[in-house]
C-alpha cells in the first residue's frame, strides 16, 4: 500500500480477470462544430487503461453540463480514448439501461466498453453526501456487475456526485494512476508556493469559483485575485457597471452572484484586480472598450488588452501564480488574445507556477511554452479546492473503498 496517502492504488490489488468500472474525466472543450480541441484530459485517462490489459473494463465519465454548448455524447472521444490507450474501445449510448447491462456481461479480458456521458441522466447533476450517492439507481444498478471501481477522475474530485463516489460505498475502490500523480506532486509542491500569491481566475464556472474564492479570502492564502472569464461581468456589477442582458447572459443565479461579489469587495477588495477594460463581439469584430462606456447592445467576450497589460505587470512581480480558465471566450481566436498575453507573462516570470484547465493547456502548447511553467494540472475547480485547504470528496471515498478492499481480502 502507498505510503503517501491512506487509500489504495493500481499497486496494492491484482486485477487480473476482474470486472473493473473506471471512472475517469474525458471531459474537453468543444468547438462551435462539435469537435473536441485538445486531447490531454483523454491521454491521461489512458494510462491507467493501459495497465488494465488482463482486466473487463467499463469507462465512465461526463462531458460539459446540461444545457451548456459542451455537452455532448462521448461517441467521439472513443476512437480518440482507442489511439491513446492502444486496444479498441467500444462505444454504447447507454449509462445503466439494459443495453450496456448486457454489454458489459459479454466483455472479455482486454475489453473496454465506454458508456455514455453521466450527466445525461439525471441523478448525476446533484451534489449529494457520499451515503446518499449510493443510494441512487446508478449505483443500484451497476455495482453488481463490477469487483472493482477506479476512481482517476482527478479534475472532478471536488464533486459528491454518484459515479464519482457512490461507488466506493458499496465497491472495493482504488485510485488510478492521475490522481495518484497529481495528488502526489500538488502535495510536494503547495507547501513550497511563495509570497505574493495570485490566483488568475476565469473560465464558466462562477459558483465554484465564488466558494473558491470566498475561502481563499478566509484564509489569507492569496494576495492578488484576477478576475476574468464569467467571473468579471458578475464583480463589474458587483462594483457598480451596469451591465445588459446584451453584455451577459444574466441567468437565475445572476443575482446571487453578484451579491456574494459586492460582499466580497466590501471586505477585501485589495485583494482584487478588475478589468479596466473589456473586448466586446460587435458584429464579429473586437472591440475594446472601458468598463464605463460599455455599449449595451453588444456582448462582453474577454477583459481588454490593457488589463491584459496590467495582469502581465503584477504577474511579474509574484512569488506564485495559480491560473484556471480562460479569460475571454477562448474558442474564438479573436477573444483569445487577452488569454494568450497574459499566458506569456506567466512563462517569462520566475515564480512558481501552476496551470490548470484544458483551455489553458491548450493555449500553452499553442504558445511553446509548456516547459516554462512549474506544474500544468488536468483540473480546475478540484485543484482550487485543494490549495484552499479544502478535503477533496473523491479522496474520502477512495478511503472508504480501501475499507471494502480490506474487508474482502483483496490487497496484496
Amino acid at each position: 500500500m502507498s505510503t503517501v496517502f491512506k487509500f489504495l492504488t493500481l499497486d496494492d490489488v491484482d486485477l487480473k480477470d476482474k470486472r473493473v468500472l473506471v471512472r475517469v474525466d474525458i471531459n474537453s472543450p468543444i468547438g462551435p462544430n462539435g469537435e473536441i480541441l485538445d486531447e490531454n484530459r483523454i491521454k491521461e485517462a489512458s494510462i491507467t487503461l493501459r495497465e488494465l490489459q488482463d482486466s473487463k473494463v467499463v469507462v465512465m465519465s461526463h462531458q460539459g453540463r446540461p444545457g451548456k454548448s459542451d455537452f455532448v455524447s462521448l461517441e467521439k472521444h472513443a476512437p480518440i480514448l482507442e489511439k491513446h490507450v492502444g486496444r479498441p474501445v467500444k462505444f454504447i449510448d447507454d449509462l445503466m439501461g439494459p443495453a450496456a447491462r448486457n454489454e458489459i456481461s459479454r466483455l472479455k479480458n482486454g475489453d473496454i466498453l465506454l458508456l455514455e456521458n453521466t450527466r445525461m441522466y439525471s441523478e448525476e447533476t446533484i451534489e449529494a453526501p457520499i451515503e446518499e450517492c449510493a443510494k441512487t439507481f446508478l449505483v443500484k444498478k451497476l455495482s453488481p456487475l463490477f469487483d472493482v471501481f477506479v476512481n482517476d477522475a482527478f479534475p472532478a474530485a471536488h464533486r459528491s456526485q454518484p459515479s464519482l463516489v457512490g461507488f466506493a460505498y458499496v465497491l472495493p475502490s482504488l485510485a488510478g494512476r492521475l490522481v495518484e500523480k497529481e495528488l502526489k506532486a500538488l502535495n510536494e509542491l503547495i507547501p513550497k508556493l511563495k509570497r505574493p500569491i495570485i490566483y488568475i481566475l476565469g473560465g464558466a464556472k462562477v459558483g465554484d469559483r465564488l466558494e473558491v474564492i470566498e475561502t481563499l479570502a478566509k484564509t489569507g492564502l492569496v494576495d492578488k485575485i484576477v478576475v476574468g472569464g464569467l467571473l468579471a461581468p458578475v464583480f463589474l456589477e458587483a462594483k457598480g457597471v451596469k451591465l445588459s442582458n446584451n453584455n451577459v447572459k444574466k441567468g437565475k443565479e445572476f443575482g446571487g452572484y453578484v451579491e456574494r461579489a459586492r460582499k466580497l469587495l466590501q471586505w477585501r477588495e485589495d485583494i482584487f484586480l478588475l478589468p479596466v477594460d473589456v473586448a466586446i463581439d460587435k458584429d464579429g469584430e473586437r472591440v475594446e472598450c472601458s468598463v464605463n462606456s460599455i455599449p449595451q447592445d453588444y456582448r462582453i467576450k474577454d477583459v481588454g488588452l490593457e488589463t491584459a497589460e496590467i495582469i502581465a505587470s503584477e504577474v511579474l512581480r509574484a512569488g506564485s501564480i495559480i491560473a484556471n480558465g480562460p479569460l475571454g471566450v477562448f474558442e474564438e481566436e479573436a477573444f483569445a488574445r487577452s488569454t494568450m498575453e497574459v499566458l506569456k507573462a506567466v512563462a517569462k516570470s520566475n515564480a512558481i507556477t501552476i496551470i490548470s484547465g484544458g483551455h489553458l493547456t491548450t493555449a500553452l502548447r499553442k504558445l511553446g511554452v509548456e516547459d516554462k511553467v512549474t506544474y500544468t494540472s488536468t483540473a480546475g475547480g478540484a485543484l482550487l479546492h485543494l490549495l484552499a485547504g479544502k478535503r477533496l470528496p473523491i479522496v474520502e471515498a477512495l478511503e472508504i473503498g480501501k475499507i471494502n478492499a480490506e474487508k474482502l481480502k483483496l490487497t496484496k
